[in-house]
Order: structure tokens, then C-alpha cells, then sequence
């Protein structure tokens, strides 16, 4: 094995295969990086045996010579130290050659010697049906991550929330995360190609933050092939196979309330400002407590605390009410990650009850998502 590779390419796809290895991995070869250099690439390869991904980098990109390949082979090195010797490599191409299972890496007057480990002992990666595939807009996809990874629940808890559940059925693609104190929920409608597949899968949270992290600039599309336990996301040069979280997800629908006694719509900006003003007061508390009291056409935002005092803020709002005055209590962390969600430039908040749960939309349901929040039981 001996090329010469660019810098910049390199360490690209070096940083973004390394972003799913863990550091305190069980089995040590895992916590390595495999280079695979064939006739006209070099594929990375990175996996913490629940997610992995390969990243190719061309040999010729846009008619430019990026890799110069002398001889081929594979070598698994030590991540870390080797992405830090090739981030400080003092020129723009890095000849690279294998010497047993050692790599020597040349850069100017740097000369470094590598030790690996035997790359046969690497775990191959899983090899899944393409029989199963729909497509889905780069950017939508990264919406639709963005919209809903945030409410999954925390890990050690119930692990089959600690995903976001992803179904597809007569060409309504939905995806559904909730920790059980809130949920959200966005519909995508796919076009005819798609239209006669049908699956049910839970996706956990850290292989959608780290492929969220590869397509949140991206164009074009992203191919999705899934079976029973897995799926696998391909989008340009990369691949990431994910093993799903097994079981049922459970059935949500019927927390979505369908009938409110208080509506209020605000500029989304400004409600979220004045929320995180008044959380200045609340978010030492463990669950970071805010007061709403709407009013016709009014909105106080309050919070107390007893080691810090209090704060208020009013605010006018387009709202309709069955009674004078609504009030209810709810996490102002919670409130503030919802309208962040739901990136519109107004708000429509719409209360069921005092003590169940409201939702979060778009004031113009440009998009179909929903962000549902219980409220917060003060006494």
C-alpha cells in the first residue's frame, strides 16, 4: 500500500468517518480507522459496531488528481493520533506507505511510524438487501432530523424512546420522537416512486445526529435501503449503516389533543426572546418552570425562584380564549426547543387544558409538525 493523497480531502473524510468511533470501545480495533485503497479510490472506514460509515474519496475529482496511487492495500491505524498527525502536516500532500501493519506517513522534513493493528481482524461490515429503498430531498431529511431528534429520550432510560420512529405507508412518510414529557412529529408526503412501500423502524438518536452533521449543507438526494434491524443511508460519497432499535413503537396518535379552549399566535422570535428572558430566573430549577397567563390579545411570560427571585415580561399576542384568562405551567426549556424546531416566522400554540398537553405549530402549517408538551404540575 503506498499513495499520495491531498491534505484537505483527506482530513475531510478522516474527521467525518471518526465522529462514530467510540474511544472507550470494547474491542480495540474499533477504535481505529480502516483505509481501504483500491485502483481508483480510498474508502475510510470508521464503527462503533452499532453505526458504521465508509467515506471514498475519488481518486480524480473534477478532473484533478487528488490520490496518486502507487500500490494498493488496507491498514487500520489509531484514530486519534493519526487525524492529528495528518492535521498538522506541514504540506499539501502526504505520501502515505504500509510496512507490515505500520504506516509510514511523510510530510516534508516529518517522518512519522505508525503502528497499526491487522486489518483482517476487522469486524466486515453488514451487507443489506437493496430490494427495500425509497429517496428522500436532502434538505427535507435534514429537516425532519433537526424537527425531531431533540425529544427522543435520554439514554438508560425506556431505550426504544431513544429513537425517532420513522414510518412510511401509503406515501405519508412520519417521524415521531417523545421522551414521554413531550413529543414531536413531522409528515412528509413522497412522490409516486415511493408510493407502494410500507415500513415501521426506530432509528437511534446518535446515528441521525451524525448523519444530520454530513447533510446539514447538502444538495440533491439522500437513498435510503432499510430491512428488519437495519438501514442504510447513502448520500454522495458516504455510507452509514445503522443497526435499529428492535421492538414497537408506541402508539402516539391519541396524545394529540383535537380540541382547545386557548389559541394565541406570536412572532416566534420575539416569543422565544421573552421565554429565554424570563428563564434567566428558572433555569437553575431542576425543571426550569415558567408561568403563561394569556389574555385577549396579551401574553405574561413570569418565573420565580427562590434562590435567584423573579422575573416578568408581557407581551401582545393574537389569541382566543373560552374564559377571561388561561394560565398554564411548562418547562421553558422545553417551550424554547419546540418554536427553535419549528423555524416559522409566527407561532400557533393551542391549549387543550390547564393540566394536559398543548401543541406548537406553524402559523401558516407551511409544514405538517407538531410539537406537543405536557405541562408542569405546580402543586
Amino acid at each position: 500500500m503506498k499513495f499520495t493523497i491531498q491534505k484537505s480531502y483527506f482530513l475531510e473524510g478522516l474527521n467525518h468517518v471518526s465522529r462514530v468511533i467510540a474511544p472507550h470501545s470494547i474491542l480495540e480495533i474499533l477504535k481505529g480507522i480502516k483505509l481501504e485503497l483500491t485502483d481508483n479510490k480510498l474508502i475510510l472506514k470508521a464503527s462503533d459496531s452499532l453505526v458504521s460509515v465508509e467515506y471514498a474519496i475519488n481518486q480524480y475529482i473534477d478532473d484533478k488528481e487528488i490520490i496518486t496511487i502507487e500500490d494498493e492495500g488496507q491498514v487500520v491505524l489509531p484514530s486519534r493520533n493519526f487525524i492529528e498527525i495528518i492535521r498538522k502536516a506541514p504540506t499539501d500532500f502526504i505520501e502515505i506507505e504500509k510496512v507490515s501493519n505500520n504506516i509510514l506517513v511523510y510530510s516534508g522534513n516529518s517522518e512519522f511510524n505508525i503502528k497499526g493493528y491487522d486489518p483482517e481482524e476487522y469486524p466486515e461490515f453488514p451487507v443489506i438487501s437493496k430490494d427495500n429503498s425509497f429517496k428522500l430531498d436532502t434538505k427535507i431529511f435534514n429537516d425532519v432530523i433537526r424537527e425531531t431528534v431533540f425529544c427522543t429520550a435520554p439514554n438508560d432510560q425506556r431505550p426504544i424512546l431513544e429513537g425517532v420512529n420513522l414510518s412510511l405507508r401509503n406515501k405519508i412518510l412520519t417521524a415521531t420522537a417523545t421522551d414521554s414529557y413531550r413529543l414531536s412529529r413531522r409528515v412528509v408526503i413522497l412522490n409516486e416512486e415511493n408510493s407502494e412501500k410500507e415500513f415501521n423502524l426506530i432509528i437511534p438518536r446518535k446515528a441521525l445526529q451524525y448523519f444530520q452533521k454530513m447533510i446539514e449543507n447538502g444538495q440533491g438526494e439522500v437513498e435510503i435501503f432499510y430491512e428488519n434491524n437495519r438501514i442504510v443511508l447513502y448520500y454522495q460519497n458516504v455510507v452509514y449503516t445503522v443497526l435499529l432499535i428492535s421492538g414497537n413503537y408506541p402508539n402516539t396518535d391519541k396524545l394529540i389533543p383535537t380540541n382547545f379552549e386557548c389559541t394565541l399566535v406570536s412572532n416566534s422570535r420575539e416569543f422565544f426572546n421573552a421565554v429565554d428572558r424570563v428563564s434567566l430566573m428558572s433555569r437553575e430549577d431542576k425543571d426550569d418552570i415558567i408561568k403563561l397567563i394569556v389574555s385577549e390579545n396579551s401574553l405574561e411570560i413570569s418565573s420565580q425562584s427562590k434562590e435567584l427571585g423573579s422575573a416578568v415580561e408581557e407581551m401582545n399576542v393574537k389569541s382566543m380564549l373560552e374564559d377571561d384568562k388561561f394560565e398554564i405551567s411548562v418547562s421553558g426549556k422545553y417551550l424554547k426547543d419546540a418554536v427553535n424546531a419549528i423555524a416559522s416566522e409566527e407561532i400557533i400554540i393551542k391549549f387543550s387544558g390547564e393540566l394536559t398537553a398543548f401543541i406548537v405549530q406553524p402559523s401558516d402549517y407551511h409544514r405538517d409538525i407538531i410539537e406537543l408538551i405536557l405541562p408542569v404540575r405546580t402543586y
